[in-house]
């Protein structure tokens, strides 16, 4: 049995699967999942976990390279818990619209689902290498 780290299985597996340019999601309990993208599922009750409980758990396990954003959270708590637990560039798009962040989410390899409750608490992650 694990002693430390991520110990969702599912999540653990796909984030060993994660490779350079590889995209995931870290959504709030909102936002809708395109058919066919796998969702980890780990809310449990609205609040909970929190956006930022799984950004804690997540930062010491990836080599992110950049994320996008909605502009609906520019200079709001999203934006500002995912700048100060990574240290890359932040790019920031509509919503909605076909060029927006939902119309982003096609194509990505999974979505971490919390039970966040923030509105447009949701970010899209896209790796890096670690060398």
């Amino acid at each position: 049995m694990l002693t430390h780290g991520i110990l969702n299985a599912q999540l653990a597996a796909d984030l060993a699967g994660l490779r350079h340019k590889d995209r995931f999601v870290i959504s709030d309990c909102g936002l809708p999942d395109p058919p066919g993208i796998e969702v980890v599922d780990l809310a449990l009750v609205f609040g909970v976990p929190r956006f930022e409980d799984v950004l804690d758990a997540l930062k010491d396990n990836l080599t992110l390279e950049s994320a996008l954003m909605a502009c609906e959270v520019e200079g709001h708590a999203p934006e500002r818990w995912v700048r100060d637990r990574f240290d890359l560039p932040v790019s920031f798009v509509p919503h909605d619209g076909p060029h927006g962040f939902k119309a982003a989410v096609e194509g990505v390899k999974f979505i971490v689902r919390t039970g966040e409750t923030t509105s447009f608490a949701n970010v899209i992650f896209q790796c890096g290498v670690p060398f």
